[in-house]
């Protein structure tokens, strides 16, 4: 008699069984393969486009920045084929290359997405708008279609989504144990990516994984205030194209890097890995949930931020009327605002992630973007005398909300008023709109290009599903005058 099969979870016991003998690496090297962009909703392909538009605004924002200029000053030394390009500069050379140069512009300004699993955005779960850049430049180089990139950049936030989950999000156990939150989910995913992009088989595909995941390791002092936290992703991500390129010539890597003993989830996260979330199939399209910023500073700070802004805004609050500022926030955020150390930034790494700063300049300002964190204005008297002014504590009410803030400010004629923001603007609950995203993307372009190429810029990402080469959008992202086309040489 024919032993009969028990369904489960749209699966029979049997199929679940043989799943379950795959490794992880497999597992999601066949999801990766598998997603076709006629599956994706109008509104996912749309949240692309919106993501794809903030990212290489930022790009442009990072552009001047100086370890944007030192790896561009290094990849014209060296000798590699001109398949991909660097933002604003034009500068031709590999796609390892443009994925340092391109993503370390996107990290610098801090001016990232946030992403998480659900629409109440309370457990983040990293930045994900950075494999954006590598997508780019391995998709110039094999000149992929706009579906398909647009497929790519789903995958790669779903799947980051879930290797972050499967930890415990950014404040999860790879904090604890003293690694970055881009440890495994930049290089492992990329190598996916780059992998789907450049045609390679299931096999390969897990394979590139095994390769990249081996060689992953972020310690957490990369978050210290250096040019090199700017490739916490970046650099992971160059080792998932490597890992790539070197499975598409055979080359292999131990497939268990996740389960197996000495893996991952053994050395890395101590145990404390759930690998059951790596192995789920995805419910719901996450990359909804993702929150653009809407202030170039900490994302746990956007509350008080917004709160800040509104009252000065709405009571046209001078500088040199206020007595004292209060700021509000959740015992996290409140952690990280210690006064000996937060207080008196003395460089933009530094001051980008001060409550004090942040909200100092937002006063003296009325904005907190890009601008704010130039040398002239963290040594601005102006600055400092409203520094000594801030006062930062926690608030229970506000502990189960991500970057919720109050502010509340007392002028020297003793008038008090108060802001609460629960949901600040660019919360999944509370998104930027379209004209958001565009006036952002165009604040930092604008400062390369005129109106007409801006425009240009956010017609084709608008269009990205008809577009056969993605080369179509990168050729628009390079400024002449800034050595266009130059390629890098020995």
């Amino acid at each position: 008699m024919k032993e009969k099969e028990i369904v489960c979870g749209g699966a029979t016991a049997k199929e679940r069984k043989l799943e379950m003998a795959r490794t992880i690496a497999e597992q999601l090297a066949t999801e990766a393969k598998g997603l076709t962009f006629r599956e994706l909703p109008p509104e996912v392909v749309h949240q692309v486009k919106r993501s794809v538009l903030d990212t290489v605004g930022i790009g442009f924002g990072g552009f001047l920045s100086e370890p944007s200029q030192i790896i561009q000053s290094l990849i014209k030394e060296m000798n590699g084929p001109a398949e991909s390009t660097v933002f604003v500069s034009g500068l031709k050379t590999s796609c390892l290359y443009a994925t340092l140069a391109n993503g370390a512009m996107v990290r610098y300004l801090d001016y990232i997405d946030r992403c998480f699993l659900t629409r109440e955005g309370r457990i983040l779960l990293g930045h994900h708008c950075e494999l954006i850049p590598p997508i780019l430049a391995v998709g110039e180089r094999q000149h992929t279609s706009g579906p398909e990139v647009i497929t790519a950049v789903v995958l790669a936030y779903e799947l980051l989504n879930k290797v972050y989950d499967s930890t415990g999000g950014n404040h999860g156990v790879l904090q604890r144990r003293g690694w970055t939150t881009e440890t495994m989910g930049p290089p492992c995913i990329m190598a996916l990516m780059a992998g789907r992009l450049l045609g390679l088989s299931e096999g390969q595909m897990a394979n590139a994984l095994a390769i990249a995941g081996c060689f992953t390791l972020e310690p957490r002092i990369l978050h210290s205030p250096h040019a090199t936290r700017n490739l916490r992703s970046a650099y992971g991500a160059y080792g998932g194209i490597l890992g790539a390129l070197l499975a598409q010539k055979g080359f292999k890597g131990p497939l268990n890097v996740f389960e197996g003993h000495h893996g991952l989830a053994e050395v890395v996260a101590g145990g404390e890995m759930d690998l059951d979330k790596l192995r789920q199939s995805r419910k719901e399209w996450t990359i909804l949930y993702t929150w653009i910023k809407r202030f170039a500073a900490d994302g746990d700070l956007q509350g008080s931020l917004e709160a800040t802004l509104t009252l000065v805004k709405e009571h046209n609050i001078r500088p040199e009327d206020v007595a004292e500022i209060r700021i509000k926030t959740n015992s996290y955020t409140y952690g990280l605002a210690d006064p000996a150390i937060r207080r008196y930034p003395n460089n933009r790494y530094t001051a980008d992630h001060s409550c004090y700063y942040t909200t100092a300049v937002a006063i003296l300002d009325r904005a907190v973007g890009p601008e704010q964190f130039s040398d002239e204005k963290l040594r601005d008297p102006r600055v400092r005398e409203l520094l000594d002014k801030i006062v930062v504590e926690s608030d229970p009410k506000l502990e189960n909300f991500s970057s919720a803030g109050i502010t509340e400010v007392t002028t020297k004629n003793g008038q008090k008023y108060r802001c609460e923001v629960l949901q600040p603007k660019g919360h999944p609950m509370n998104p930027m709109t379209d004209a958001d995203v565009e006036e952002k993307f165009c604040s930092m372009a604008g400062k390369f290009m005129g109106e007409q190429q801006m425009r240009q810029i956010v017609d084709t990402v608008y269009n990205l599903e008809k577009i056969d080469d993605i080369g179509e959008l990168v050729k628009l992202l390079v400024i002449r005058g800034q050595g266009v086309g130059q390629k890098g040489t020995g």
